[in-house]
């Protein structure tokens, strides 16, 4: 006879694929514990840390892999693709802010002292009580010519700045556009990345670039 947990999980696994998309759950990750003074396994996150006498002074730390919506110590590695939604004081995590974390979605709203996934941008920011005195902010990934970011978002690669301006939407930021609708003498502003292959082939002033001055690129 197999045992319950073994039906249990045909059941949960079950109840998973029914329900579609992506399903995560804490029961399957295996936890671990390890010492503050050694590295976190890779891939890992960090659910608690708290006094050892068997870690020669340092924190014993326990860890697992992520899953969406797991809550996570402040100082715990976030794995690639994931972002920190909320962030709380408690108590099982060495005096660290608790950050829960989730995987990126296009206009999912972050704290922005998270880690923002390669490809996305900040589109807002704002103040907000979920965030343990951080802002909030919301990220996309879905791109289009000229769209609106905060400044202090990433900018992918291969796209441009083409104007600054001060706005109510971005926390005490800049707002601006960019575009990946590169031409022969299109006007970005000077603090862009050129794009592999361009270069500046000349530069002026401008009231468009929040400041900056302005550049004509060419290929």
């Amino acid at each position: 006879m197999k045992p319950l947990a073994h039906w249990l999980g045909r059941v949960v696994a079950v109840l998973a694929v029914l329900a579609g998309g992506l399903v995560a759950f804490a029961a399957p990750a295996s936890a671990a514990t390890v010492c503050g003074n050694s590295p976190v396994p890779p891939g890992q996150v960090i659910v608690s840390e708290r006094p050892s006498n068997s870690c020669g002074g340092y924190l014993e730390l326990t860890v697992q892999p992520p899953f969406n919506g797991v809550n996570v110590c402040g100082d715990s590695p976030i794995p690639a693709g994931y972002v920190i939604t909320s962030e709380y004081t408690g108590r099982d995590c060495g005096g660290h802010l608790v950050a829960v974390i989730n995987i990126a979605t296009p206009g999912i709203g972050i704290c922005m002292d998270s880690p923002i996934p390669p490809g996305y941008v900040v589109t807002s920011e704002q103040q907000t009580n979920s965030c343990g005195g951080h802002l909030g902010g919301n990220i996309t990934n879905q791109l289009f010519n000229g769209i609106g970011i905060c400044m202090d978002s990433p900018i992918p690669a291969g796209w441009v700045i083409t104007a600054e301006y001060q706005t109510n939407s971005c926390g005490g930021h800049l707002g601006g556009n960019i575009t990946d609708q590169l031409f022969n003498g299109i006007n970005v502003c000077a603090n862009s990345t050129v794009p592999a292959g361009w270069w500046v082939s000349s530069m002026f002033t401008t009231n468009s670039c929040g400041g900056y001055l302005a550049e004509v690129l060419q290929h």
